[in-house]
């Protein structure tokens, strides 16, 4: 049995909490980082061809 002189004993870190890992999808992660990224520089592109439009 593993005790606290145990090099490998690994304890419970307090500032986890309890639910130490997240349970959400990862696929929902990963379309929010590439929906919110595409979406800023699309606006950036709209601005750009506005402005561009506007001083011809």
């Amino acid at each position: 049995m593993a005790g606290h002189n145990d090099p490998n004993y690994v304890t419970e870190n307090p500032f986890e909490g309890r639910g130490r890992a997240s349970q959400r999808n990862d696929a929902i992660d990963a379309g929010i980082g590439f929906v919110v990224p595409f979406g800023v520089f699309t606006i950036m592109f709209i601005i750009a061809m506005i402005v561009e439009v506007a001083t011809r």
